[in-house]
C-alpha cells in the first residue's frame, strides 16, 4: 500500500495527501502503474483460484520493476515492493511443494528485505521460511543454518515466526537423534503459546507425527484426533486420517480404521491435476530465470560494449597525445635547428667580417710598403 500510495503523476498529491515525488519521469510513472496493474491482477486471479495465472501476474510485476529499473534505484517502497512480491511467489510455491523455486524467490526477497525491511522481523521470517524449504529436501545443515540465523536476528518471541523456529528446530533435533522428549516438550510448548485454532492444529500434527513415528500410539491420538476433527485444510486432515488409519489397523478397531480409509478415498490426492499445475508453475518459473539471464546477459553484453568504447576513446585519445607530443617535439627540433642554423650563420658572417677586416688592413699594410719601396726605389 505504501509502494502504491507513493505512485504519484507529474503533479497533484498522493492517496495519503503528501506531497508529489520531486524529479518522477513519465517513464517511471508508467512502469509504476504497470507494475501495480499486473499484481492487481495477480491478487484477482489468485481469489479466483487461477493459481497459474496469478504466480504470472506477480512475475510480470517484477520483471516490469526489474527491467526499467537500475538495482541500486530499487530501495525505499520500491524495494519493500519487490521483497513482498517475491515472498508472495515463493509462498504459492512453497504450497506446491516446489522447494527450489520457492527458495529462489525467498532469497530474492531476502536481498530486497535487507534493503527496506518489511518489518522489525521480516528477514528472521525470510530465514525461517528458506530453512523450512531445505528441512523438506531433508538438507538439515543448511535447514539448522537458517534457523538460527533467523534467531539471532528476531526483534521479539512473542510472534507466529518465532514459534515456527523452535517447533522447526525440534523437529531437526528429533530427526537427528537428540532424543523424542526434548523436542515433543518444546513443541507442546510451543502450542500452549499460540494465539489461535489454526496454529493450534498445525503443532498438534507435529508433536502427534513424531508420536506415531515412534509408536506411542496412545499419544499420538491425543493429538491427531483433533487435527482430524477440527483443521479445516484438507490435505492436513487427510494426512491425519492416514495416521489414524495405520494406528486403528494396529490396534486391531477395523471400525475406525475403516473410517479414515473412507475419508481418504473421498477426498484423494489429485496427483495428474497436482503435476500439471506444478509443470506449468515450474516452466512459469523457468521462463523468468531464462529473462533474468537474458537480462544479465544483456547488461553483460552492454558493459562489454561500453568497455571496448572506453578502450576506443583510449586508444584514440592516446594517439592524438601521441601525435601531439611527436608534433611538439618536431616543432621544438626544427625551432632548435633553425635557431642553431641563426647562431652558425651569423658566427659566420661575423668571421667573415673580421677576415674581411683583417684583409683589408693586410691590404692597407701592403699598400703601405709598396709606396714607401717605391719611394726608396727613386730615391
Amino acid at each position: 500500500v505504501h509502494y502504491f500510495d507513493s505512485i504519484v503523476g507529474m503533479n497533484g498529491a498522493d492517496a495519503r495527501g503528501a506531497s508529489p515525488q520531486r524529479g518522477v519521469s513519465v517513464q517511471e510513472r508508467d512502469a509504476f502503474l504497470a507494475a501495480r496493474a499486473h499484481y492487481i491482477n495477480g491478487v484477482g486471479f489468485y481469489e479466483r483460484d487461477s493459481l497459474i495465472e496469478a504466480c504470472g501476474e506477480y512475475l510480470n510485476a517484477l520483471r516490469m520493476m526489474e527491467g526499467h529499473f537500475e538495482e541500486k534505484v530499487l530501495v525505499g517502497h520500491k524495494a519493500r515492493f519487490m521483497a513482498l512480491t517475491y515472498n508472495r511467489l515463493g509462498e504459492l510455491f512453497s504450497e506446491q511443494y516446489m522447494t527450489e523455486p520457492a527458495i529462489a524467490c525467498y532469497k530474492k526477497s531476502l536481498v530486497f528485505c535487507q534493503i527496506e525491511p518489511t518489518s522489525a522481523n521480516g528477514i528472521s521470517n525470510l530465514l525461517s521460511h528458506i530453512a523450512s524449504e531445505y528441512q523438506i529436501q531433508k538438507q538439515y545443515d543448511s535447514c539448522e543454518y537458517y534457523n538460527k540465523e533467523a534467531l539471532r536476528l528476531m526483534v521479539d518471541t512473542n510472534n507466529l515466526i518465532y514459534r515456527d523456529l523452535i517447533s522447526s528446530l525440534a523437529i531437526y533435533n528429533y530427526y537427528f537423534g537428540k532424543g523424542v522428549e526434548p523436542a515433543v516438550r518444546d513443541l507442546k510448548r510451543m502450542a500452549s503459546q499460540t494465539m489461535d485454532e489454526d496454529e493450534r492444529m498445525t503443532r498438534f500434527f507435529t508433536i502427534g507425527s513424531i508420536y506415531y513415528e515412534t509408536s506411542q500410539f496412545d499419544s499420538a491420538l491425543v493429538y491427531l484426533v483433533p487435527v482430524f476433527e477440527n483443521k479445516d485444510n484438507v490435505v492436513l486432515k487427510r494426512d491425519a486420517a492416514r495416521s489414524l488409519r495405520d494406528i486403528y489397523q494396529i490396534k486391531g478397531d477395523s471400525l475406525k480404521a475403516t473410517q479414515y480409509a473412507i475419508y481418504q478415498a473421498e477426498n484423494p490426492i489429485l496427483e495428474e491435476e497436482s503435476n500439471w499445475l506444478v509443470s506449468q508453475l515450474n516452466e512459469l518459473f523457468q521462463q523468468h530465470l531464462q529473462w533474468e539471464q537474458e537480462k544479465v546477459e544483456a547488461k553483460r553484453r552492454q558493459i562489454e560494449q561500453l568497455a571496448a568504447r572506453q578502450r576506443m576513446v583510449r586508444g584514440v585519445v592516446t594517439a592524438v597525445v601521441v601525435l601531439l607530443v611527436l608534433g611538439v617535439g618536431l616543432w621544438w627540433w626544427m625551432a632548435k635547428r633553425r635557431k642553431e642554423h641563426e647562431a652558425e650563420t651569423q658566427t659566420w658572417h661575423e668571421e667573415k667580417q673580421q677576415l674581411q677586416t683583417r684583409m683589408d688592413d693586410a691590404l692597407q699594410q701592403l699598400q703601405t710598403v709598396d709606396d714607401a719601396l717605391q719611394q726608396l726605389q727613386t730615391q
